[in-house]
Parts: structure tokens; C-alpha cells; sequence
């Protein structure tokens, strides 16, 4: 079973409908559930329209500390992730200004021995040291339960690090892969962020060319965040309509 969680709260409601509507395009079989923030819910309308589109709705009570921080809402995520998970299911988070355009890579999860997969970087001051991007990422649910019992999390703690560091130190580094990010150096990268400076930016061009894009990147001024909603909207229209 393919499980997918994303994690919204009031200002990011009609993202999180965008997204959960290219979740459930990208993969029709998967069991979609939006978590809620009871601090801060999404309004009645963006409920009603998240449950329309076939997710499961539910509200966490763990303090998110701004940007899913901090040791209780790491430990609330990854026992999320972790309640009923299988060995063989395949756990997906994502953020919810965030389009999964493609499940191919997520469905390959039950096939190749992975651990977690997801986009990463090489951190500056080690360059020897990989570590994940945090708006999408697949975890085996084995993966994921294990990871739910490491019990040291520093103050303000980032979610997608401490989670995929503890992968690591559970499932080993083999176990890990994390793809390089489309840049201008690796332009055969399937992730990546959408283009908030460039006119001629075309959801039709990025459907064919990532699986996974985020519009959560700095917008110009006089972008409003409107925008970000209605971009992904056009991304799961191209991949419908080819």
C-alpha cells in the first residue's frame, strides 16, 4: 500500500486542495491523508473540497513551532508516518505547496530496497555529508517505524533532516537515495522548485520534465501567493492532458 501525508494548516489551504489533487492524479491508488493543524484549520470549504478529492482528513495536536520544528512535532510526523504501516507499504510526505507530478519513482520503492528516497544536497561545511530536501520525500514503512523510536532530537530540530538522518543511522546509507535537484549543472534533475522570476516559466514544459515540483520557493513582490495555488493547479492539468 502507497500511504501519503501532507501537512497543512489554514495559510496553506488551497494548496494543500492543489495537492492533494495532483497526489491523487499521480497516484490514483494511493490512500491520502491531510493532517490538519488544530491551532490553525483549514476552513470548512478547503475540507470539504480535500475530502471531495478522495483524502482522509484529520487534525494533530503537536506544536509545529512555525515550520515543523522541534522535537514533539518531529516525534508527531514520523509517529504519523510510522501508525500502521507495513514493511512493505511505502510511506510518502508532502508538503503541500508541493506537486507530485509523477509516482513512478514512489511505486519503485516496493522493488528496490530503499529505505528512503527523496532530493538531497551535500551539506556546505561537509561536503562528504548528504542530506534530504523535506517537501516530498518515500519512506519504507518499516523505514518509517524504526525512525519513530530515535529519541534524541535537539531544540528546533527540522523535520526533513532529522528524520532522514535517522534513516540513515537505522537503515544505513546504502539504503538512502537522494537525487540531485534540478540546476543549470544538472539539468537532468526530476525535482524542482518553479521559476517565480521567469515569464516564459510553462506548467505544460514542467509537467514533462519533473516528478515533484514546489512552488514554496521566494516569490518576486509582486507575485501574489494566490499564484502558488493556481500554478499547481496547471501542473496536474498538463499531466491530465498530456
Amino acid at each position: 500500500m502507497i500511504r501519503i501525508y501532507t501537512f497543512t494548516y489554514d495559510g496553506d489551504a488551497q494548496e494543500a486542495v492543489a495537492c492533494v489533487r495532483c497526489a491523487r492524479t499521480a497516484l490514483p491508488e494511493a490512500v491520502v491523508t491531510v493532517v490538519d493543524d488544530s491551532a490553525a484549520p483549514v476552513p470548512p470549504e478547503a475540507r470539504r473540497a480535500l475530502v471531495a478529492y478522495g483524502a482522509r482528513y484529520r487534525r494533530s495536536s503537536f506544536p509545529r513551532c512555525g515550520n515543523l520544528r522541534g522535537p514533539e512535532c518531529v516525534r508527531g510526523i514520523i509517529a504519523t508516518l510510522a501508525k500502521g504501516a507495513a514493511d512493505g507499504d511505502t510511506v510518502v510526505k508532502i508538503d503541500s505547496d508541493t506537486a507530485l507530478l509523477s509516482g513512478g519513482w514512489v511505486r519503485e520503492m516496493k522493488h528496490n530496497g530503499l529505505a528512503l528516497h527523496a532530493a538531497g544536497y551535500r551539506v556546505p561545511r561537509n561536503p562528504s555529508e548528504r542530506s534530504a530536501y523535506g517537501n516530498c520525500y518515500a519512506l519504507s514503512g518499516r523505514a518509517a517505524r524504526m525512525a519513530a523510536e530515535c529519541a534524541a532530537i535537539p531544540p528546533l530540530a527540522p523535520e526533513d533532516l532529522t528524520i532522514c538522518r535517522a534513516v540513515m543511522d537505522v537503515c544505513g546509507r546504502e539504503r538512502v537515495r537522494l537525487d540531485e535537484p534540478w540546476t543549470p549543472l544538472n539539468r537532468a534533475g526530476r525535482w524542482s522548485w518553479w521559476n517565480w522570476d521567469s515569464r516564459t516559466a510553462n506548467p505544460e514544459d514542467y509537467a514533462r520534465s519533473y516528478d515533484v515540483v514546489s512552488v514554496g520557493n521566494p516569490r518576486p513582490p509582486h507575485v501574489p501567493k494566490s499564484a502558488r495555488r493556481e500554478v499547481m493547479r496547471a501542473l496536474c492539468d498538463a499531466r491530465l492532458n498530456p
